[in-house]
């Protein structure tokens, strides 16, 4: 990236979140679009008449685009590896969309060639950015909670019932769990970062008769290294539905999508709550698109200035971990420690 000019990024994987993420970018004012490459030249042209850029008929021809300098990857999780890897030997940056790969050994091979090219990294993992848990971060940190024992965490969403055979999600091998790989990584991701390190997951998967080909539902137990728990859970076919409560001995504090953050203390014997309402500037919506935004930022900014950016590829192959591990528990019916998976998966 020359001076401080916008960064030139060209988009592999042209669905509607790599729409979502376009607009992004361009709203961030340090991205300008180079293009796109999708399989299907429809959804390239569509992607281009919207964005800007070329028309890249094949990953080849955009990798050798001298004005494209990072490369956003949204496309199909069993082909982030190849794309990824290719991308860093051609000197492209590189903004992954997660889960980072289908493996923890695949994650660390793309972290790997991204180090040895000597480029910037940087995980799509941006529920951390949403300014509920900004504000969170600052509320535990601040020892306003007292000491927080136990965290209870949950988003759901409909896309086990609309996506449709077709897609990706409905595919349970690119996306075995359900709920995990879409949604549950980033509780995965935003847990740590708010808290510790994840040592050990115990956890189940359910089928209840949901259209699609993987799981219906996910729910996990976390054992963080530092000793605080966590009942993480999540269902891939029921209405949109995000809640995050953090249990400490001072107070607790209530994230939504349906209210702002509220902290709640205990008044006198009987079960009576005292709540105070923490503005974070603006809705659920709003923050959602400022976290895109904001990412997008981070990413530009850290090439330009030769740093890493706040969530690198050590984030999504821990991420991606715990994910792996809350499989790993169901089907063998057993605690799994995150260490484990690290080394074998």
């Amino acid at each position: 990236m020359s001076g401080k000019g916008p960064l030139g990024i060209a988009f592999i994987g042209l669905g509607w979140w790599g729409e979502v993420l376009a607009e992004a970018a361009l709203a961030s004012k340090e991205i300008r679009v180079t293009g796109g490459f999708a399989r299907t030249p429809a959804s390239r042209e569509a992607f281009v008449r919207k964005f800007g850029g070329r028309d890249f008929s094949s990953l080849d021809d955009l990798l050798k685009d001298k004005d494209t300098e990072a490369v956003v990857i949204a496309s199909a999780n069993s082909v982030h590896r190849e794309q990824a890897v290719a991308a860093a030997r051609a000197g492209k940056h590189v903004h992954l969309e997660k889960p980072m790969a289908l493996s923890v050994s695949d994650a660390k091979a793309i972290d790997a060639a991204c180090k040895e090219a000597g480029i910037r990294l940087h995980m799509g993992q941006n529920f951390r950015r949403w300014p509920m848990f900004r504000k969170a971060k600052e509320v535990v940190g601040s020892g306003t909670l007292g000491t927080v024992s136990l965290i209870v965490a949950s988003f759901s969403n409909n896309h086990g019932l609309t996506a449709g055979p077709q897609s990706m999600r409905w595919d349970p091998v690119e996306n075995p769990g359900g709920p995990l790989y879409s949604y549950t990584i980033h509780l995965g991701d935003t847990l740590e970062y708010l808290f510790s390190e994840v040592a050990e997951v115990s956890a189940g998967t359910a089928k209840v008769g949901g259209p699609n080909r993987t799981e219906d539902a996910a729910a996990a137990v976390f054992r963080f290294r530092s000793g605080v728990m966590a009942a993480v859970s999540g269902s891939y076919v029921a209405p949109f539905n995000f809640l995050f409560d953090i249990h400490g001995t001072e107070a607790n504090l209530s994230l939504s999508t349906a209210f702002m953050p509220r902290l709640q203390r205990s008044v006198g014997k009987m079960g009576g709550i005292e709540t105070e309402t923490l503005d974070v500037g603006c809705d659920f919506v709003e923050g959602r698109n400022r976290a895109n935004r904001e990412q997008f930022v981070d990413f530009a900014r850290s090439i330009r200035e030769g740093k890493d950016p706040e969530v690198t590829g050590v984030h999504g192959i821990r991420a991606l971990a715990i994910m792996r591990a809350i499989l790993k528990s169901h089907a063998e019916r057993r605690a799994v420690s995150v260490d484990e998976i690290l080394e074998r998966d």
